[in-house]
């Protein structure tokens, strides 16, 4: 997850460098860069096996967007000053809103064709429906992709299982495909380019779910691709066979490898979003994050898709006028904070949590990330870009070089129930020993240890656990694992509205859904119970994000985020927020193009170019 991020920045010519966002120029030509073997490497597997339903995880949506899901829109896979923002007809060829604002309806090309082995299976309009039903299955879906749909007239109604259909999705051909909402909602467009929204074949004996009956578990081993790439040996998979005998493709191997190859189906001529110009992508999964990058200075790697480049390396790239070339730094849409559990003792207290606020050290932890470079000092939660730049010189815990203050920190922990005799210092047992996950790899252990020495002070005591990055935003993500901090996540945009921060986040629908309100905001007295807290209530925003997500694009909708925003730092305070992203690349000899997907968040891996390289 992190869910977690989106990133801008294009590289004109082979590669490019920058400290801040720099414009692009146009792509290079196709015939030029095309070919080659992408050789990339992973520190930990994807979240969810590819599984779209699953999948909320920004490195997945890479691969979906770049490689292999088409969707009725999508993007281009460059950043916003390149119409990275905008969103394009991709599996549609257009799109029209009624006058009332109720009902799209989307033209699908004709002769499309599926990859192997449903090369032979076009492309149609039930297809979407069929996805989009899989995504309102509890059983299948877990991702917390749900909140985005049930504005889809009978949408959950199915969910419940109360209705056979979706009523608000019909299909009057193949090549048509009607959604009708319950109330007018502009943004439907950029809810149909995430991959769960993906179109899924039928198969052969008609069974609901076409070819993803009977995977509720794992479809994403049997993911039928429509983009450019599929896995390796996906032509020898049998949808023919009864479910508990299909094979998958093996060139998915959970925690061990990704190969990706060209679909054949695919054609250049139908898709112009994606470059597509490596022949194949071969992924490594696991190893040492500052090992993996050494590999990548030396060649034998082309590029890391979620580590964090060392800092002496950033240090390296940036003043070696041999390396400038090779290193990527572009502004992101992304936060970096740390979460409360709202209910867990001491954090169940405003006093608590505000005088972590202040003490926090955000210029050390950007430091331990690399640096200015990796970012700029965050003051509030959601990112600039969203709330059109109301909050940009917002914060309501400034300190001095955003080092923290313990004094201003010791002030507001004299409010606090658990400081008993009012000193400054939480003195109650609850402040002792406290439940916190972070991820296992570079940085993290070195913030870990400067949050304990920050925290001390003031008397939080913290026992920490240090887990594999994937397990640590799956025990943030569980109510019953009563953790109290979360020092890991990082956040980005789902799409360019700040819906996509409020509603998973802080909204009930982020509990219920199963993604991704690690503070609890929202929780019922009925669920916290449920889950064994003694805790009986937490704030809610329920009520403030309904009302912003109902207004129309543009000022008033702007303006509505960042009071929400203001809201949430002053007077929920769930998080402390302390960096607003930057991404950081840095690419092997072999690369001759770079591209940033601002969607995504990350490189465009099908932008990465490797002619000739098929070592």
């Amino acid at each position: 997850m992190i869910a977690v991020v989106a990133v801008l920045g294009m590289v004109a010519g082979a590669c490019g460098k920058s400290t801040e966002p720099t414009p692009g120029t146009s792509k290079p030509p196709t015939a030029d860069l095309e070919g080659g073997t992408l050789h990339m490497a992973m520190l930990a597997d994807v979240t969810a096996a590819f599984d779209p339903q699953k999948e909320y995880y920004s490195v997945t949506w890479e691969y979906f967007r770049c490689c292999l899901l088409r969707t009725l829109m999508s993007y281009e896979g460059t950043p916003t000053d390149e119409g990275g923002a905008e969103i394009h007809p991709d599996l549609a060829s257009d799109a029209k809103q009624s006058d009332d604002g109720l009902t799209w309806t989307f033209t699908i090309k004709p002769g499309l064709m599926y990859a192997p082995p449903m090369q032979d299976t076009e492309i149609t309009a039930g297809d979407f429906i069929r996805a989009i039903e899989r995504t309102a299955n509890p059983k299948a879906n877990v991702g917390g992709y749900s909140f985005y749909y049930s504005v889809i007239e009978g949408f959950d109604d199915f969910a419940a299982g109360t209705a056979d259909t979706i009523s608000g999705m019909a299909a009057p051909d193949d090549h048509t495909l009607s959604i009708t909402t319950t109330s007018p909602v502009g943004d439907i467009s950029y809810r149909f380019a995430m991959g769960t929204t993906a179109p899924i074949p039928p198969d052969a004996e008609g069974e609901r779910m076409g070819v993803a009956e009977g995977h509720d578990r794992n479809y994403g081993r049997f993911l039928v691709a429509s983009g450019p790439y599929m896995f390796d040996g996906s032509d020898t998979m049998d949808f023919s066979a009864d479910p508990k005998d299909q094979t998958e493709a093996p060139g998915y191997v959970p925690g061990r490898q990704i190969v990706l190859v060209r679909n054949p189906s695919w054609t250049r001529e139908s898709d112009q979003l994606r470059d597509a110009f490596p022949e194949k992508i071969e992924v490594r999964i696991g190893g040492d994050n500052d090992d993996l990058y050494n590999q990548v200075a030396q060649g034998a790697l082309d590029f890391v898709v979620d580590g964090a480049v060392p800092p002496e390396k950033i240090r390296d790239y940036q003043t070696n006028p041999d390396l400038q070339d090779r290193i990527n730094i572009y502004a992101s849409d992304a936060v970096r904070y740390v979460s409360f559990n709202l209910a867990v003792p001491p954090f169940d207290d405003v006093h608590v949590r505000k005088a972590v606020n202040w003490a926090f050290d955000k210029q050390g932890f950007r430091q331990l990330r690399g640096g200015p470079s990796v970012g700029e000092i965050a003051g509030h939660i959601m990112v600039n870009s969203l709330e059109d730049n109301i909050l940009a010189t917002y914060d309501p815990y400034p300190t001095a070089n955003a080092a923290g203050d313990v004094a201003k920190a010791k002030e507001e922990m004299k409010q606090s129930v658990y400081d008993t005799d009012q000193d400054g210092v939480c003195d109650a047992p609850e402040c002792k020993d406290i439940l916190t996950i972070t991820d296992r790899e570079d940085p993290y252990s070195e913030q870990m240890a400067l949050l304990k020495q920050f925290l001390e002070p003031i008397g939080l005591t913290l026992d920490d656990k240090q887990l594999e990055r994937g397990t640590m935003y799956n025990k943030c993500n569980d109510a019953n694992s009563k953790h109290a901090l979360c020092a890991g996540p990082g956040w980005g945009k789902d799409y360019a509205d700040g819906v996509t921060f409020a509603e998973p986040l802080f909204s009930s629908a982020g509990l219920w859904e199963s993604c991704c309100n690690y503070s609890l905001v929202g929780a019922t007295a009925d669920q916290l119970k449920g889950w064994g807290y003694k805790v009986t209530s937490v704030p809610s925003v329920d009520d403030d994000e309904a009302t912003c997500a109902a207004l129309e694009p543009g000022d008033a909708r702007f303006k509505c985020w960042a009071e929400l925003d203001k809201k949430l730092m002053e007077d929920v305070v769930p998080w402390v927020p302390y960096l607003f992203d930057n991404s950081v690349d840095i690419l092997s000899d072999n690369i001759k193009n770079y591209s940033f997907d601002q969607f995504a968040g990350l490189a465009a891996f099908d932008s990465l170019a490797v002619p000739g390289n098929t070592a």
